[in-house]
């Protein structure tokens, strides 16, 4: 088969490729003022994520009150400017009104300011920003590199209070150039019965004010949808709920992925707790399944119409992308049944994901399947999942399956060495992205294994522990943005730093409006006492 074009370069290639300057972006002079703010030595960095590549401090800072202009191109993309003034209105809490230009003259995402150029920006940066005397400006490759000068530049946004009274704001003085190591920085997210809006919410704009990519949302029987009424609880979101979250997502610069399980995990629900979303409201469905229900039956005509609908319905919810995420994960009972059995098994598990696989690229995506089934059991260290077995040798379908198949590597209790599986599936033809969970161990130790086996990128993952997987999201930030993991600036994220830094973002990007469970990301102070 025909190996797909690269999603990912290395980072040299990537950065050798990015266009010319494509956006700039500048506040205007306009309540700027110089004043003194001599380095400390000694002290962490400023608190920014991820910490850009390369930063240049200067002596002085600007202090901004009242009103400000933003001026860019004519031509700069409408949607990103929106989402400037929106988040420019959150991080100076409505204190300093910004005021926005455009510019006939200008080529777009460029700015004119008297007495302020762009910076340039260098051949191995997608983004420049500059802030000095004359006031403050960016250049970007395009606009993803434009979003990203800007959420850096928020972070540098200190309050004060001038003597003169109200709130005014400080920027010290700085050059910068930066840029991913990664192109794929993606969040998979889960939505349960219990999962709160707000809290996904959260997760989604603080993903991309961190400069992620992409987000993987994962509906565990809690989205409405057409193609049959029972693969959701009577409870689940209504498309028009989660639809404002899609748009807020796309809105922030995010690529939505939508994600079916194809195969296992068929009952929407966790094993732990018995429940089956399909057959717990109708059991007279039990043949679109194994026996067990946990799988589904891939030789039922019934079963692949559905999904295939599914997946037709949840390409057209999420808007534009280039990505589907197939599932495919801990398939234990597969193949099963009496007419399954019958079947040359691995072949049946192939011709099922190429399938999947053709019909969505025939819709302009691309598959993306978790990569446990094609792992021998046995064969790699304690602590790698893998679930091909000598009684289920799903990993024998390696070679039969197409090469327009990402590969989702996951290994939650890796969290040092290296990560021979990326290079497993490199030498076998596919890409990967790795996939770790929310031990920083393992988020290191899997960063740095996509960077030398040159995945296309990481996908962290949250599952059902989302509210403690959010403090980790500026750790995760910062591995799959720099490939120098001694400049990460890691030590401004050690335990309780980064949870402060943490809540200090979600403040401004999710006002709680003073109500207690809108504030942070766990819905208790206390937990509730067990016997």
């Amino acid at each position: 088969m025909k190996t797909p074009t690269s999603i990912l370069t290395s980072r040299r290639e990537f950065l050798k490729t990015s266009a010319v300057v494509a956006g700039t972006l500048a506040l205007g002079r306009t309540a700027l003022a110089q004043s003194a703010a001599p380095p400390v030595s000694g002290l962490l960095p400023r608190s920014i994520h991820p910490y850009p590549n390369k930063v240049t401090w200067g002596a002085g800072a600007l202090s901004l009150s009242k009103r400000a202009t933003l001026t860019v191109g004519r031509e700069s993309d409408a949607g990103v400017v929106e989402m400037m003034k929106d988040t420019w209105n959150r991080f100076t809490f409505g204190a300093v009104e910004l005021v926005v230009t455009r510019d006939a003259a200008l080529k777009a995402g460029e700015f004119a300011l008297a007495g302020a150029q762009p910076p340039p920006r260098e051949s191995n940066s997608a983004y420049a920003l500059k802030a000095d005397a004359s006031g403050i400006a960016a250049s970007a490759a395009d606009s993803a590199g434009m979003r990203q000068a800007w959420f850096t530049l928020l972070q540098l946004l200190q309050a004060g209070e001038p003597a003169s009274g109200g709130l005014a704001f400080a920027l010290p003085h700085v050059e910068i150039q930066d840029g991913p190591a990664m192109k794929f920085r993606g969040l998979h997210l889960c939505v349960f019965h219990e999962t709160s809006p707000v809290m996904i919410e959260k997760a989604i704009r603080l993903a991309a004010f961190l400069k992620f990519t992409h987000v993987v949302l994962e509906f565990w029987g809690m989205l409405r949808l057409d193609a049959l009424k029972e693969l959701s609880w009577p409870e689940a979101w209504p498309k028009a709920q989660a639809g404002k979250l899609i748009a807020i997502a796309r809105g922030m610069g995010l690529e939505i992925i939508p994600m079916f399980n194809c195969w296992g995990h068929a009952t929407a629900c966790r094993i732990k707790h018995g429940r089956h979303v399909v057959l717990d409201q109708n059991p007279k469905l039990a043949p679109l399944f194994e026996p067990d229900g946990w799988t589904w039956c891939l030789t039922n005509p019934r079963s692949q119409d559905l999904l295939r609908r599914v997946c037709d319905e949840l390409i057209e919810f999420a808007g534009p992308g280039k990505f589907f995420h197939i599932g495919c994960d801990e398939a234990y009972s597969h193949a099963t049944c009496d007419r399954c059995r019958q079947t040359d098994r691995v072949q049946l598990f192939a011709d099922h994901v190429n399938n999947l696989a053709a019909h969505l690229e025939k819709r302009g995506r691309r598959a993306i399947m978790w990569g446990d089934a094609l792992l021998e059991r046995g064969k790699w260290p304690a602590g790698f999942a893998a679930n091909g077995s000598p009684t289920l040798p799903t990993h024998l379908a390696l070679d039969r399956i197409s090469h327009q198949i990402v590969i989702a590597d996951w290994h939650y209790d890796v969290t040092k060495g290296s990560v021979p599986t990326l290079a497993h599936f490199r030498e076998h033809g596919f890409e990967t992205l790795a996939c770790p969970w929310n031990s920083l161990g393992n988020i290191r130790t899997l960063a740095k294994a996509a960077v030398a086996n040159n995945s296309a990128g990481v996908l962290m993952t949250t599952w059902h522990h989302l509210v403690q997987s959010i403090p980790t999201l500026p750790y995760v930030a910062a591995c799959v943005w720099s490939q120098d993991q001694a400049a990460l600036g890691l030590g401004q994220m050690e335990g309780s730093l980064s949870r402060a830094a943490t809540a200090a973002i979600l403040r401004k990007l999710v006002p709680a409006e003073g109500k207690f469970e809108r504030a942070g990301w766990n819905p208790f102070e206390l937990p509730a006492e067990t016997d």
